[in-house]
């Protein structure tokens, strides 16, 4: 066990990440990604023993596989770990680290940006000031499953993600805030739904379904937080956005898929998807079947 002053680590960038992990036997990283608020590492690798650190952005480290033992001091407190697929272990920013771990392991490092959780304290509740409290490994299952969308999504269809990590950092930051903030996060009312101004979304939405949507951009054109817009657009929905994004494209691939002159690559790229097989998969992830048997039904 070390006793070495801890140094600060930047999960974003690759020569501070392995000051403290060892080399991974499998290794997938949003480091090539214009993801802004959020990076996502995922590492699986034997055991292994990281100095004493302190990271300079909110991590969360989700284990997804296998099971180990293992010794964590975390802000000064030393705690014996049994630590199973989908726990979780909050390390906020600038608190101190140390994990000794015996095991075969696969891990995903969530960085949250400090700046954008105190945007959405803000916008949630005007709070200028916010606290994340430090947590050993424990079950969170929608940390857990917002950490294995991120990995579905860098893997099936990365140059298409921005969005769908956008959702996710919001409801993260939410969920953090929720649960894992040093004070209850107050609630508040903005009076009436703007129901307006999330029909004008949707019809931004609708206008720009072969674009690479962007969760600021949609807020921005309806003069929201991302925040605000994203709990409003549930509440006047029924859904969130990124349900209607998807439901929107789904229907727009069917009405071109109708028409036997507009190939399914041609759809695929008014769509917006980089290739064929990005829209095969997401097609058929969203109705069951691929989109060339899809034609062949009508």
């Amino acid at each position: 066990m070390t006793t070495k002053k801890p140094f600060a680590v930047d999960f974003r960038k690759q020569q501070s990440v392995s000051q403290v992990l060892t080399t991974p036997i499998e290794h997938l990283s949003s480091r090539d990604q214009p993801w802004n608020d959020l990076h996502f590492e995922y590492h699986y690798h034997d055991s292994h023993e990281t100095p004493e650190h302190h990271p300079v952005e909110h991590v969360i480290a989700i284990q997804i596989k296998g099971r180990v033992q293992a010794e964590r001091r975390l802000n000064g407190q030393l705690k014996q770990e049994k630590i199973r697929a989908g726990d979780v272990c909050l390390v906020p920013a600038y608190t101190s680290h140390w994990i000794h771990s015996v095991g075969e392991q696969g891990l995903i490092f969530l960085s949250l940006d400090p700046a954008f959780l105190k945007r959405v304290a803000y916008d949630a509740s005007g709070l200028e000031r916010v606290a994340l409290v430090p947590q050993f490994a424990k079950p969170d299952p929608l940390i857990y499953q917002i950490g294995l969308s991120l990995k579905h999504a860098l893997q099936t269809n990365p140059d298409g993600s921005q969005f769908y990590m956008e959702s996710l950092s919001i409801a993260l930051a939410a969920h953090l805030l929720q649960n894992y903030a040093a004070h209850d996060l107050p609630s508040t009312t903005h009076g009436s739904l703007p129901v307006a101004k999330i029909q004008r979304a949707m019809d931004y939405i609708n206008s720009a379904l072969s674009t690479k949507l962007s969760l600021k951009a949609i807020a921005e054109t309806v003069g929201m937080s991302q925040y605000y817009f994203c709990r409003s657009f549930k509440q006047v929905t029924g859904m969130t956005h990124w349900q209607y994004v998807v439901q929107q494209r789904i229907n727009a691939a069917k009405q071109l898929l109708k028409k036997p002159h507009i190939s399914v690559v041609e759809t695929s790229r008014l769509l917006g998807f980089s290739t064929q097989s990005q829209f095969t998969t997401f097609f058929r992830r969203h109705t069951g079947i691929s989109p060339t048997a899809y034609r062949k039904s009508l």
